[in-house]
Protein backbone atom coordinates (compact mmCIF):
# COMPACT_ATOMS: atom_id res chain seq x y z
CA UNK A 1 0.00 0.00 0.00
CA UNK A 2 1.17 3.88 -0.64
CA UNK A 3 1.96 6.10 2.12
CA UNK A 4 -1.20 7.88 1.18
CA UNK A 5 -3.39 4.29 1.33
CA UNK A 6 -1.90 4.16 4.79
CA UNK A 7 -2.63 7.31 5.98
CA UNK A 8 -6.34 6.66 5.07
CA UNK A 9 -6.45 3.41 7.14
CA UNK A 10 -5.87 5.51 9.62
CA UNK A 11 -8.21 8.18 9.39
CA UNK A 12 -11.19 5.17 8.89
CA UNK A 13 -9.64 3.50 12.14
CA UNK A 14 -10.22 6.51 14.27
CA UNK A 15 -13.50 6.83 12.91
CA UNK A 16 -14.47 3.35 13.57
CA UNK A 17 -13.72 2.65 16.75
CA UNK A 18 -16.33 5.39 17.63
CA UNK A 19 -18.84 3.02 16.03
CA UNK A 20 -20.64 0.51 18.32
CA UNK A 21 -18.99 -2.50 18.38
CA UNK A 22 -21.80 -4.54 17.43
CA UNK A 23 -22.14 -2.05 14.28
CA UNK A 24 -18.36 -1.50 13.07
CA UNK A 25 -18.08 -4.42 10.52
CA UNK A 26 -21.07 -3.09 8.49
CA UNK A 27 -19.33 0.37 9.04
CA UNK A 28 -16.21 -0.43 7.79
CA UNK A 29 -17.29 -1.97 4.38
CA UNK A 30 -19.42 0.82 3.89
CA UNK A 31 -16.48 3.16 4.49
CA UNK A 32 -14.23 1.58 2.47
CA UNK A 33 -16.51 1.74 -1.01
CA UNK A 34 -15.37 -1.42 -2.72
CA UNK A 35 -11.69 -1.21 -1.85
CA UNK A 36 -10.74 -4.85 -0.82
CA UNK A 37 -7.45 -3.73 0.34
CA UNK A 38 -8.60 -1.02 2.30
CA UNK A 39 -11.42 -2.88 3.91
CA UNK A 40 -8.27 -5.71 4.94
CA UNK A 41 -6.25 -3.46 6.45
CA UNK A 42 -8.65 -1.53 8.66
CA UNK A 43 -10.28 -4.74 9.80
CA UNK A 44 -7.18 -5.96 10.82
CA UNK A 45 -6.18 -2.85 12.77
CA UNK A 46 -9.76 -3.30 14.56
CA UNK A 47 -8.70 -7.03 15.31
CA UNK A 48 -5.45 -5.86 16.77
CA UNK A 49 -7.13 -3.66 18.81
CA UNK A 50 -9.64 -5.59 20.02
CA UNK A 51 -7.26 -8.43 21.63
CA UNK A 52 -4.45 -6.08 22.73
CA UNK A 53 -4.45 -3.78 25.62
CA UNK A 54 -7.00 -1.11 26.04
CA UNK A 55 -5.50 2.07 23.67
CA UNK A 56 -2.11 0.30 22.87
CA UNK A 57 -3.45 0.47 19.20
CA UNK A 58 -4.86 3.42 19.20
CA UNK A 59 -2.24 5.24 20.28
CA UNK A 60 0.40 3.99 18.02
CA UNK A 61 -1.83 4.80 15.14
CA UNK A 62 -2.14 7.93 16.19
CA UNK A 63 1.21 8.70 16.52
CA UNK A 64 1.55 6.93 13.18
CA UNK A 65 -1.01 9.46 11.99
CA UNK A 66 0.97 12.67 13.42
CA UNK A 67 4.01 11.56 11.87
CA UNK A 68 2.41 11.44 8.60
CA UNK A 69 0.97 14.89 8.61
CA UNK A 70 4.17 16.48 10.04
CA UNK A 71 5.94 15.27 6.94
CA UNK A 72 3.09 15.92 4.60
CA UNK A 73 3.72 19.74 5.45
CA UNK A 74 7.75 19.48 4.34
CA UNK A 75 9.05 19.84 1.16
CA UNK A 76 10.03 16.67 -0.81
CA UNK A 77 13.89 16.60 0.53
CA UNK A 78 16.30 17.12 -2.53
CA UNK A 79 20.20 17.04 -0.46
CA UNK A 80 21.54 15.00 2.10
CA UNK A 81 24.22 16.88 2.81
CA UNK A 82 26.99 16.28 -0.12
CA UNK A 83 24.57 13.96 -1.47
CA UNK A 84 21.87 15.11 -4.28
CA UNK A 85 18.80 12.94 -3.75
CA UNK A 86 17.72 11.18 -7.13
CA UNK A 87 14.40 9.02 -6.59
CA UNK A 88 12.93 7.30 -3.94
CA UNK A 89 13.37 3.28 -4.11
CA UNK A 90 12.02 2.01 -0.71
CA UNK A 91 9.81 3.03 2.17
CA UNK A 92 9.01 2.00 5.44
CA UNK A 93 6.97 3.15 9.01
CA UNK A 94 9.89 5.32 9.80
CA UNK A 95 11.50 6.16 7.56
CA UNK A 96 12.28 6.42 3.20
CA UNK A 97 15.37 5.20 1.15
CA UNK A 98 16.85 7.26 -1.99
CA UNK A 99 18.86 6.55 -4.81
CA UNK A 100 21.32 9.53 -4.48
CA UNK A 101 24.34 10.33 -5.49
CA UNK A 102 27.42 12.32 -3.85
CA UNK A 103 28.41 15.23 -6.43
CA UNK A 104 30.07 17.99 -4.25
CA UNK A 105 33.81 18.73 -5.03
CA UNK A 106 35.03 15.35 -3.40
CA UNK A 107 34.31 12.79 -5.98
CA UNK A 108 30.98 10.97 -7.79
CA UNK A 109 29.21 8.15 -6.21
CA UNK A 110 25.94 6.28 -6.10
CA UNK A 111 24.42 5.60 -2.96
CA UNK A 112 21.45 4.77 -1.13
CA UNK A 113 20.66 7.29 1.50
CA UNK A 114 18.00 6.34 4.37
CA UNK A 115 15.86 9.58 5.81
CA UNK A 116 14.73 9.19 9.37
CA UNK A 117 11.54 10.52 9.65
CA UNK A 118 10.34 13.29 11.75
CA UNK A 119 9.05 12.67 14.99
CA UNK A 120 11.79 9.70 15.74
CA UNK A 121 14.41 12.22 16.54
CA UNK A 122 14.36 12.40 20.36
CA UNK A 123 17.22 11.93 22.29
CA UNK A 124 16.76 7.94 22.96
CA UNK A 125 16.23 7.44 19.23
CA UNK A 126 19.39 9.44 18.45
CA UNK A 127 21.68 8.07 21.12
CA UNK A 128 20.59 4.79 19.51
CA UNK A 129 20.69 5.47 15.75
CA UNK A 130 24.54 6.87 16.36
CA UNK A 131 25.15 3.66 18.31
CA UNK A 132 24.00 1.17 16.00
CA UNK A 133 25.32 3.49 13.35
CA UNK A 134 28.82 2.94 14.35
CA UNK A 135 27.88 -0.90 14.68
CA UNK A 136 27.52 -0.60 10.61
CA UNK A 137 30.63 0.86 10.43
CA UNK A 138 32.48 -1.63 11.83
CA UNK A 139 30.91 -4.32 9.35
CA UNK A 140 33.43 -5.34 6.64
CA UNK A 141 32.01 -7.97 4.47
CA UNK A 142 31.86 -8.83 0.77
CA UNK A 143 27.99 -9.87 1.61
CA UNK A 144 27.08 -6.88 3.69
CA UNK A 145 26.06 -3.57 2.18
CA UNK A 146 28.55 -1.26 3.53
CA UNK A 147 27.75 1.63 5.97
CA UNK A 148 29.57 5.18 4.34
CA UNK A 149 28.17 7.99 5.97
CA UNK A 150 25.80 9.95 7.83
CA UNK A 151 24.96 12.97 9.37
CA UNK A 152 21.93 15.13 9.52
CA UNK A 153 19.79 17.51 8.01
CA UNK A 154 16.87 20.06 8.56
CA UNK A 155 15.82 20.20 12.39
CA UNK A 156 18.26 17.45 13.05
CA UNK A 157 16.97 14.65 11.10
CA UNK A 158 19.00 12.16 11.20
CA UNK A 159 20.37 10.34 7.72
CA UNK A 160 22.48 7.69 6.68
CA UNK A 161 23.97 6.81 3.77
CA UNK A 162 24.63 3.11 2.24
CA UNK A 163 26.09 1.16 -0.29
CA UNK A 164 24.26 1.39 -3.46
CA UNK A 165 22.65 -1.98 -4.80
CA UNK A 166 21.55 -2.71 -7.80
CA UNK A 167 20.15 -5.96 -7.33
CA UNK A 168 16.62 -7.77 -6.74
CA UNK A 169 15.26 -10.12 -4.33
CA UNK A 170 16.71 -13.23 -3.79
CA UNK A 171 13.61 -14.81 -3.84
CA UNK A 172 12.79 -13.00 -7.60
CA UNK A 173 16.52 -13.23 -8.97
CA UNK A 174 16.02 -17.14 -8.23
CA UNK A 175 12.69 -17.55 -10.10
CA UNK A 176 13.67 -15.19 -12.85
CA UNK A 177 16.68 -17.44 -13.42
CA UNK A 178 15.38 -20.60 -12.79
CA UNK A 179 18.11 -21.55 -10.55
CA UNK A 180 17.85 -25.19 -9.49
CA UNK A 181 18.24 -26.29 -5.94
CA UNK A 182 22.39 -26.61 -5.31
CA UNK A 183 22.60 -23.35 -7.19
CA UNK A 184 19.52 -22.02 -4.80
CA UNK A 185 21.68 -23.06 -1.65
CA UNK A 186 24.90 -21.93 -3.09
CA UNK A 187 23.92 -18.28 -3.04
CA UNK A 188 22.29 -18.81 0.53
CA UNK A 189 25.20 -20.14 1.84
CA UNK A 190 26.59 -16.75 1.10
CA UNK A 191 24.04 -14.90 3.29
CA UNK A 192 24.74 -17.40 6.21
CA UNK A 193 28.68 -16.42 5.65
CA UNK A 194 27.42 -12.93 6.03
CA UNK A 195 25.64 -13.30 8.81
CA UNK A 196 27.91 -15.32 10.36
CA UNK A 197 30.17 -12.36 10.13
CA UNK A 198 27.84 -10.28 12.10
CA UNK A 199 27.07 -12.58 14.83
CA UNK A 200 31.06 -12.61 15.42
CA UNK A 201 31.19 -9.38 16.09
CA UNK A 202 27.86 -9.45 18.34
CA UNK A 203 25.40 -8.26 15.72
CA UNK A 204 22.14 -9.89 15.57
CA UNK A 205 19.90 -8.53 12.39
CA UNK A 206 16.26 -9.45 13.66
CA UNK A 207 14.69 -9.00 10.74
CA UNK A 208 16.10 -10.87 7.89
CA UNK A 209 13.97 -11.52 4.98
CA UNK A 210 14.07 -11.60 0.82
CA UNK A 211 13.65 -8.12 1.12
CA UNK A 212 16.68 -7.40 2.70
CA UNK A 213 19.18 -9.94 0.75
CA UNK A 214 19.34 -8.44 -2.56
CA UNK A 215 21.41 -9.97 -5.16
CA UNK A 216 23.16 -8.29 -8.24
CA UNK A 217 23.21 -8.57 -11.84
CA UNK A 218 26.71 -10.23 -11.14
CA UNK A 219 25.41 -12.93 -8.59
CA UNK A 220 26.93 -11.22 -5.94
CA UNK A 221 24.77 -11.71 -2.31
CA UNK A 222 24.32 -8.36 -0.29
CA UNK A 223 22.90 -7.99 2.95
CA UNK A 224 20.72 -5.06 4.15
CA UNK A 225 19.83 -3.33 7.50
CA UNK A 226 22.14 -4.60 9.93
CA UNK A 227 20.97 -3.42 13.42
CA UNK A 228 19.20 -0.44 11.78
CA UNK A 229 15.89 -2.14 10.88
CA UNK A 230 15.17 -2.06 14.44
CA UNK A 231 14.63 1.84 14.20
CA UNK A 232 13.37 1.72 11.06
CA UNK A 233 10.91 -0.93 10.37
CA UNK A 234 9.13 -0.59 13.91
CA UNK A 235 6.20 1.50 13.12
CA UNK A 236 2.99 -0.51 13.36
CA UNK A 237 1.79 1.36 9.71
CA UNK A 238 4.98 -0.03 8.23
CA UNK A 239 5.27 -1.52 4.81
CA UNK A 240 5.64 -5.53 6.13
CA UNK A 241 6.45 -5.47 9.53
CA UNK A 242 4.60 -4.98 12.87
CA UNK A 243 5.04 -4.62 16.53
CA UNK A 244 3.61 -5.25 19.94
CA UNK A 245 5.23 -2.98 22.48
CA UNK A 246 7.85 -1.89 20.47
CA UNK A 247 8.91 -5.08 19.03
CA UNK A 248 10.01 -5.15 15.82
CA UNK A 249 9.44 -8.31 13.57
CA UNK A 250 7.84 -9.56 9.62
CA UNK A 251 5.73 -12.40 10.82
CA UNK A 252 6.36 -14.69 7.75
CA UNK A 253 10.25 -14.99 8.66
CA UNK A 254 10.54 -13.78 12.60
CA UNK A 255 11.01 -16.21 15.08
CA UNK A 256 8.58 -17.73 17.80
CA UNK A 257 10.48 -16.12 20.62
CA UNK A 258 9.93 -12.69 18.88
CA UNK A 259 6.36 -12.61 19.07
CA UNK A 260 6.15 -13.76 22.78
CA UNK A 261 8.92 -11.05 23.43
CA UNK A 262 11.70 -13.26 24.98
CA UNK A 263 14.91 -12.22 24.06
CA UNK A 264 16.52 -12.24 20.92
CA UNK A 265 19.24 -14.58 20.11
CA UNK A 266 21.79 -15.44 17.51
CA UNK A 267 19.08 -18.59 17.28
CA UNK A 268 16.69 -16.15 16.63
CA UNK A 269 18.29 -15.10 13.41
CA UNK A 270 19.15 -18.75 12.58
CA UNK A 271 15.01 -19.42 12.19
CA UNK A 272 14.53 -16.37 10.38
CA UNK A 273 17.19 -18.19 7.71
CA UNK A 274 15.36 -21.45 7.70
CA UNK A 275 12.15 -19.28 6.68
CA UNK A 276 13.92 -17.35 4.11
CA UNK A 277 15.55 -20.78 2.77
CA UNK A 278 11.75 -22.54 3.07
CA UNK A 279 10.55 -19.60 0.28
CA UNK A 280 13.27 -20.18 -1.81
CA UNK A 281 13.57 -23.44 -2.39
CA UNK A 282 9.35 -23.88 -2.52
CA UNK A 283 8.08 -20.78 -3.25
CA UNK A 284 5.60 -20.44 -0.08
CA UNK A 285 6.25 -19.07 3.08
CA UNK A 286 6.88 -21.57 5.99
CA UNK A 287 3.92 -20.04 7.99
CA UNK A 288 -0.16 -19.94 7.13
CA UNK A 289 -1.89 -16.99 8.77
CA UNK A 290 -5.71 -17.03 8.39
CA UNK A 291 -5.34 -13.26 9.42
CA UNK A 292 -2.78 -10.44 10.10
CA UNK A 293 -4.23 -10.08 13.68
CA UNK A 294 -1.16 -10.33 16.75
CA UNK A 295 -3.40 -13.12 18.23
CA UNK A 296 -3.39 -15.16 15.16
CA UNK A 297 0.05 -14.36 14.27
CA UNK A 298 1.29 -16.04 18.01
CA UNK A 299 -1.02 -18.96 17.73
CA UNK A 300 0.81 -19.76 14.29
CA UNK A 301 4.34 -18.87 14.93
CA UNK A 302 3.88 -20.83 18.26
CA UNK A 303 2.40 -23.50 17.94
CA UNK A 304 1.16 -24.59 13.93
CA UNK A 305 3.53 -26.82 12.75
CA UNK A 306 5.18 -26.05 9.69
CA UNK A 307 4.45 -28.30 6.77
CA UNK A 308 7.35 -30.14 5.67
CA UNK A 309 9.04 -28.40 2.56
CA UNK A 310 8.58 -31.63 0.41
CA UNK A 311 5.17 -31.84 1.24
CA UNK A 312 4.66 -27.97 0.43
CA UNK A 313 5.54 -28.30 -3.63
CA UNK A 314 3.49 -29.93 -6.29
CA UNK A 315 6.67 -30.71 -8.62
CA UNK A 316 7.22 -33.87 -7.83
CA UNK A 317 10.82 -33.98 -8.76
CA UNK A 318 11.21 -30.88 -6.43
CA UNK A 319 9.88 -32.52 -4.19
CA UNK A 320 11.47 -35.89 -4.35
CA UNK A 321 14.82 -33.64 -4.57
CA UNK A 322 13.69 -32.14 -0.93
CA UNK A 323 12.69 -34.57 0.70
CA UNK A 324 15.19 -36.32 3.69
CA UNK A 325 17.98 -34.23 4.03
CA UNK A 326 16.86 -30.67 3.03
CA UNK A 327 13.31 -31.44 5.01
CA UNK A 328 15.11 -32.38 8.17
CA UNK A 329 17.91 -29.62 7.67
CA UNK A 330 14.91 -26.87 7.60
CA UNK A 331 12.28 -28.12 10.37
CA UNK A 332 15.44 -28.45 12.57
CA UNK A 333 16.45 -24.46 11.76
CA UNK A 334 12.37 -23.64 12.18
CA UNK A 335 11.61 -26.04 15.54
CA UNK A 336 9.58 -23.79 17.77
CA UNK A 337 12.07 -24.50 20.56
CA UNK A 338 15.14 -22.38 20.49
CA UNK A 339 17.14 -25.23 22.44
CA UNK A 340 16.46 -27.86 19.15
CA UNK A 341 17.30 -25.67 16.63
CA UNK A 342 21.07 -25.36 15.18
CA UNK A 343 22.65 -23.13 17.85
CA UNK A 344 24.82 -21.43 15.17
CA UNK A 345 24.82 -20.44 11.78
CA UNK A 346 27.63 -22.29 11.22
CA UNK A 347 26.24 -25.27 12.30
CA UNK A 348 23.26 -24.41 10.10
CA UNK A 349 25.65 -23.69 6.73
CA UNK A 350 27.85 -26.76 7.37
CA UNK A 351 24.35 -29.19 7.10
CA UNK A 352 23.99 -27.46 3.41
CA UNK A 353 27.58 -27.93 2.85
CA UNK A 354 27.55 -31.34 3.83
CA UNK A 355 23.99 -32.17 2.12
CA UNK A 356 25.50 -30.96 -1.34
CA UNK A 357 28.74 -32.72 -0.91
CA UNK A 358 26.52 -36.17 -0.37
CA UNK A 359 27.76 -36.19 3.24
CA UNK A 360 25.71 -37.44 6.52
CA UNK A 361 24.33 -34.61 7.88
CA UNK A 362 24.42 -33.94 11.49
CA UNK A 363 20.61 -33.66 11.68
CA UNK A 364 19.98 -36.84 10.99
CA UNK A 365 20.41 -39.55 13.39
CA UNK A 366 23.53 -41.57 12.16
CA UNK A 367 22.52 -44.71 11.27
CA UNK A 368 24.86 -47.58 8.93
CA UNK A 369 21.96 -47.63 6.39
CA UNK A 370 22.05 -43.47 6.06
CA UNK A 371 26.06 -43.52 5.78
CA UNK A 372 26.20 -46.36 3.54
CA UNK A 373 23.46 -44.33 1.11
CA UNK A 374 25.30 -41.21 1.72
CA UNK A 375 28.80 -42.80 0.76
CA UNK A 376 27.36 -44.44 -2.53
CA UNK A 377 25.83 -41.09 -3.92
CA UNK A 378 29.44 -39.54 -3.34
CA UNK A 379 31.01 -42.32 -5.08
CA UNK A 380 28.99 -42.90 -7.58
CA UNK A 381 31.58 -42.80 -10.40
CA UNK A 382 33.92 -45.33 -8.39
CA UNK A 383 31.15 -47.49 -7.23
CA UNK A 384 30.50 -48.72 -10.51
CA UNK A 385 34.02 -50.10 -10.97
CA UNK A 386 34.02 -52.02 -7.47
CA UNK A 387 30.43 -53.30 -8.21
CA UNK A 388 30.39 -56.78 -6.62
CA UNK A 389 30.99 -55.51 -3.30
CA UNK A 390 28.54 -52.16 -3.54
CA UNK A 391 25.88 -54.43 -4.35
CA UNK A 392 26.07 -56.01 -0.88
CA UNK A 393 25.80 -52.33 0.70
CA UNK A 394 22.82 -51.60 -1.68
CA UNK A 395 21.44 -54.55 -0.23
CA UNK A 396 22.35 -53.18 3.32
CA UNK A 397 20.77 -50.04 2.72
CA UNK A 398 17.11 -51.34 1.92
CA UNK A 399 17.16 -53.48 4.77
CA UNK A 400 14.68 -52.88 7.80
CA UNK A 401 15.95 -51.58 10.84
CA UNK A 402 16.11 -54.45 12.54
CA UNK A 403 17.59 -56.35 10.56
CA UNK A 404 20.77 -53.62 10.38
CA UNK A 405 21.14 -53.89 13.58
CA UNK A 406 21.41 -57.76 13.42
CA UNK A 407 23.64 -57.68 10.44
CA UNK A 408 25.66 -54.41 11.76
CA UNK A 409 28.97 -56.32 11.70
CA UNK A 410 28.89 -57.60 7.92
CA UNK A 411 27.80 -54.52 6.68
CA UNK A 412 30.80 -52.86 8.30
CA UNK A 413 33.16 -55.25 6.76
CA UNK A 414 31.58 -55.05 3.19
CA UNK A 415 31.62 -51.20 3.68
CA UNK A 416 35.31 -51.53 4.55
CA UNK A 417 35.92 -53.47 1.63
CA UNK A 418 34.25 -51.41 -0.85
CA UNK A 419 36.31 -48.26 0.75
CA UNK A 420 39.49 -50.12 -0.10
CA UNK A 421 38.74 -50.68 -3.76
CA UNK A 422 37.79 -47.16 -4.03
CA UNK A 423 40.84 -46.53 -2.80
CA UNK A 424 42.02 -48.56 -5.13
CA UNK A 425 40.17 -47.35 -7.87
CA UNK A 426 41.53 -43.47 -7.16
CA UNK A 427 45.08 -44.43 -6.91
CA UNK A 428 45.23 -45.76 -10.14
CA UNK A 429 43.97 -43.23 -11.49
CA UNK A 430 46.94 -40.94 -9.59
CA UNK A 431 43.93 -39.01 -7.18
CA UNK A 432 46.38 -39.97 -4.04
CA UNK A 433 43.54 -37.15 -2.06
CA UNK A 434 40.76 -39.03 -2.47
CA UNK A 435 42.68 -42.27 -2.16
CA UNK A 436 43.68 -41.54 1.12
CA UNK A 437 40.30 -40.07 2.12
CA UNK A 438 39.14 -43.79 1.00
CA UNK A 439 42.03 -45.56 2.69
CA UNK A 440 40.99 -43.50 5.91
CA UNK A 441 37.64 -44.29 5.82
CA UNK A 442 38.54 -48.18 5.67
CA UNK A 443 40.64 -47.59 8.63
CA UNK A 444 38.48 -46.24 10.38
CA UNK A 445 35.51 -48.65 10.01
CA UNK A 446 37.65 -51.63 10.62
CA UNK A 447 38.43 -49.92 14.00
CA UNK A 448 35.13 -49.94 14.90
CA UNK A 449 34.87 -54.16 14.33
CA UNK A 450 35.31 -56.32 17.53
CA UNK A 451 38.23 -58.93 16.54
CA UNK A 452 36.15 -61.78 17.90
CA UNK A 453 33.28 -61.22 15.63
CA UNK A 454 35.25 -60.06 12.66
CA UNK A 455 37.54 -63.06 12.87
CA UNK A 456 39.26 -64.10 9.45
CA UNK A 457 37.43 -61.63 7.03
CA UNK A 458 39.20 -58.70 9.52
CA UNK A 459 42.38 -60.04 9.14
CA UNK A 460 42.03 -60.50 5.35
CA UNK A 461 41.02 -56.40 5.13
CA UNK A 462 44.19 -56.06 7.24
CA UNK A 463 46.32 -57.44 4.92
CA UNK A 464 45.35 -55.69 1.57
CA UNK A 465 44.93 -52.89 3.91
CA UNK A 466 49.29 -53.35 4.39
CA UNK A 467 49.48 -53.66 1.29
CA UNK A 468 47.21 -50.18 -0.23
CA UNK A 469 49.35 -48.47 2.92
CA UNK A 470 52.78 -49.22 1.20
CA UNK A 471 51.81 -48.14 -2.29
CA UNK A 472 50.28 -44.93 -1.05
CA UNK A 473 53.82 -44.30 0.46
CA UNK A 474 55.46 -44.58 -3.37
CA UNK A 475 55.82 -41.40 -4.53
CA UNK A 476 54.26 -42.85 -8.08
CA UNK A 477 50.99 -45.00 -8.51
CA UNK A 478 52.75 -48.97 -10.00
Amino acid sequence: MTPESWRRVGELFHEAVAVAPGERSLWAVQACDGDEELLRELKSLLESDRQAREGFVRDQVKAGLVSFYRAAERPEPRRAGPYRLIREIGRGGMGTVYHGQRDDQEYHIDVAVKLVSQGMDTAFVLQRFRRERQILASLDHPHIARLLDGGTIGNDLPYIVMEYVNGARITDYCRQRELNVAQRLSLFLDVCSAVEYAHRRFVVHRDLKPGNILVTHDGVVKLLDFGICKLLYSHPLGEDTVTEAGRAMTPDYASPEQIRGDPVTVVSDVYSLGAVLYELLTGRNPHRFANRSLLEIERTLCEQPVIRPSRAVEDRSLAKRLSGDLDTILLRALDKDPKRRYQTVPEFRDDLQRHLASLPVKAVPDRLGYRAGKFLRRHSGAAAVASASLALIVTGVLITQREERRMNDSLRLDLASAQIRISRLYFSQRDRVRARAAYSEAARILASLAPARGGTAIDALKVEMKALEADLADPEPR
